[in-house]
């Protein structure tokens, strides 16, 4: 059994991670400060409720998980103007307990790091940042800032992870997530709203899988390595996700193309086409993914009629 600590532990992808690490026979503190948090609990972990950068940190530790942060593409909104610093202060926090406890961390850090990049992107293509001082801006550069800062740390052992458009269970709306929107849209008869163009591309993977693929990085990953963890078999357009999600309810909304800016903002941005090259996680850590969009719908369409 080890001991891991899993920062942002009760956030989407991050509970998750924890409920497989426990699973998995190991011991598990979340320091968490719920302020994007979607669970209350996950049985079997110490829960520390405070900000990474100022909590009181455990001892012992074998591994830690990097996930505390700003979240989606309007969730990061009210953040602008201090991702960049809120970013790296809690990375700066979590390198150094990493380093004081000689043990791995996993950084999870964004695909939004490739900006306007062709796709599919691997791992050494350049980063092309688009003009504009959006909130998807800032939140990419202070990623990608982060990144860098602790790949040239010489006394850390770290493995970057840049997830694609990660959905299922438990994923909230209330970040700007689209698959939970299309399915509250469509479950009461209001019109999808898609952002325009509507053919960007995305691929879609379930977040077991993502949870699964950043495990395997600390039990497998080699240090200063960067893995893309998503499910390039599932690329599609928002359009096409639209209609999928319609017709899985059986809905007869309407879908409408809109302007996103209207409703948030000149802060919001909608990325560009986001697909990934996976080749490198599955040489080194056997990420294959399995499952259709066509499951990561019926599962969030699951969850939302349990709770």
């Amino acid at each position: 059994m080890r001991h891991y600590v899993v920062t942002g532990g009760l956030g989407f992808i991050g509970s998750h991670l924890s409920e497989l690490l426990l699973d998995a026979g190991h011991r598990v503190t979340i320091i968490d400060d719920r302020r994007t948090s979607v669970v209350d609990r996950i049985q079997g972990a110490t829960i520390i409720e405070d900000d990474v950068v100022w909590a009181d940190w455990p001892s012992d530790i074998d591994g830690i998980f990097h996930l505390a942060g700003p979240v989606g593409p309007v969730g990061v909104i009210e953040w602008s103007g201090k991702i960049v610093s809120q970013v790296v202060q809690a990375a700066e926090r979590t390198a150094t307990e990493a380093r004081m406890n000689d043990c791995p961390l996993v950084y999870v850090s964004t695909s939004e790091v490739y900006g306007e990049q062709r796709q599919p992107v691997n791992e050494w293509a350049p980063r092309i940042i688009s003009a504009g001082a959006t909130a998807r801006m800032e939140y990419a550069v202070a990623k990608l800032a982060t990144e860098t800062m602790l790949l040239n740390d010489l006394f850390l052992d770290v493995r970057i992870i840049r997830p694609f458009n990660v959905a299922g269970p438990r994923q909230s709306e209330r970040g700007g997530f689209v698959l939970p929107r299309f399915v509250r849209q469509a479950k009461s008869g209001q019109a999808m709203t898609v952002y325009r163009p509507g053919t960007q591309r995305r691929a879609f993977t379930h977040v077991i899988e993502i949870a699964s693929g950043i495990y395997e990085a600390m039990r497998r990953g080699r240090t200063k390595a960067v893995y893309n963890l998503g499910n390039p078999a599932n690329e599609m357009t928002i359009l096409d996700l639209a209609l999928r999600v319609r017709n899985a309810l059986g809905s007869d909304s309407d879908i409408e193309i809109i302007d996103p800016v209207s409703l948030h903002g000149n802060s919001f941005a909608e990325a560009p086409d986001k697909i990934p090259d996976i080749g490198l996680a599955q040489a080194d850590l056997g990420f294959y993914p399995v499952m259709g969009v066509d499951a990561v719908i019926a599962d969030l369409i699951a969850h939302e009629a349990g709770r």
